[in-house]
């Protein structure tokens, strides 16, 4: 039964993927536009190595519970023109909408997470430190909502009012129920290739400190990935049984989520 998904859910799924730092593959110099999640989301691996944006976002609302409260589509074009046939689009934003960017919003999306009077604050898959649409990885931006990028706003399919900037706006009561509310108080498993010697995030400071803490390493946690921390990773995994086998020498989604890692880092 698909979840009952609050705005919420996807910001804080967002926001933790943005700490994270997550970024594309890459072949020298080159961005790839090869990530994780197209693999990761129903119907979208036929769309590895292409412009992911929109594909981010499904992402989120798949891992909340229910990937049809967004437009089943990578395409952004489709996206806008989806909402419209929905009745679910306003040119003001809202907390957890789609805001869709470029000519006729056909170019880039974001996910709004705060806005106010002149400015959104989005959560972006396949964007960079200007903000680009054409990206490397995941991102926390600023945008003014007069920019001339700023084309309007999808509302997903969300099962809890919505906090939003339209005068003209009503909730759909059909959809409107008990939601499952917040996301989980834990930070989400990163995928296999985020653990490199040398990778530098938040989030790995935060898993060597809950390391030291159950006793799998007696090192000193950092925000780069040593090979200390992996070698405590082999140690967790025995502790929590050695799920799936061997230690394959990255942490796997089961012993990761078994330390139970704060996102609030």
């Amino acid at each position: 039964m698909p979840a009952a998904i609050a705005p919420q859910t996807l910001i804080e799924l967002g926001t933790q993927e943005a700490l994270i730092k997550y970024q594309e593959d890459r072949s020298g110099t080159t961005w790839t536009n090869v990530n994780k999640y197209a693999n990761e989301t129903p119907g979208m691996s036929p769309y590895q190595g292409q412009s992911w944006c929109v594909i981010g976002l499904l992402w989120l609302a798949y891992r909340a519970g229910d990937i049809t409260i967004m437009p089943q589509t990578p395409a952004c074009d489709e996206v806008v023109t989806t909402y419209q046939s929905w009745g679910r689009w306003s040119w003001y934003p809202a907390l957890g909408a789609q805001c869709m960017l470029g000519a006729g919003g056909a170019e880039h999306t974001a996910l709004v997470y705060q806005f106010d009077a002149t400015r959104i604050w989005t959560i972006e898959f396949n964007s960079n430190t200007t903000g680009s649409s054409e990206g490397d990885g995941v991102y926390l931006r600023v945008r003014n909502r007069a920019d001339a990028a700023v084309y309007g706003y999808g509302y997903p399919k969300y099962a809890a009012p919505m906090q939003t900037d339209d005068p003209n706006w009503v909730d759909d009561p059909a959809l409107l129920k008990t939601s499952s509310g917040t996301a989980a108080a834990y930070a989400p498993y990163p995928g296999v290739d985020f653990f490199k010697i040398g990778r530098t995030s938040p989030v790995v400071l935060a898993a060597a400190k809950r390391l030291v803490a159950v006793g799998a390493g007696s090192y000193t946690p950092s925000a780069d990935i040593g090979q200390a921390d992996l070698n405590a990773w082999g140690a967790w995994h025995v502790t929590c049984g050695s799920p799936g086998g061997a230690y394959t020498g990255v942490p796997s989604e089961a012993i990761w989520r078994a330390l139970q890692i704060p996102h609030s880092h």
